[in-house]
């Protein structure tokens, strides 16, 4: 029973772990995009990051973000994190709002 209960806790650490790190990578994307000029964010573009997830993530680890323009002078950037762990795809999602004149939470 002790054994069952130790490889829950190391596997529900691990799970949080990589949550974690595909959220700090999302982020970290994110916040390259807001530091870019608004006029290389072109709509439609897909952009992949998956080269800069960090090692801690399980091999595979896809990283892309989609950019569109839902109205002038704004656009929005998707950021989406795919791992797999214990069989089950998991992602992490974050999306941000990027105006010509500056950054809308």
């Amino acid at each position: 029973g002790l054994c069952n209960i130790f490889i829950s806790i190391q596997r529900s650490q691990v799970q949080t772990q990589y949550l974690e790190s595909a959220t700090r990578a999302a982020q970290r994307e994110v916040e390259s995009l807001r530091n870019s000029n608004y006029n290389n964010l072109p709509a439609g573009q897909t952009v992949n990051f998956s080269t800069s997830l960090p090692d801690s993530l399980p091999s595979g680890s896809t990283g892309s973000v989609a950019i569109t323009e839902p109205s002038p002078g704004l656009k929005r950037v998707d950021v989406a994190g795919t791992y797999t762990y214990g069989g089950d795809t998991r992602n992490v999602t974050l999306s941000s709002l990027i105006g010509v004149i500056g950054i809308v939470q």
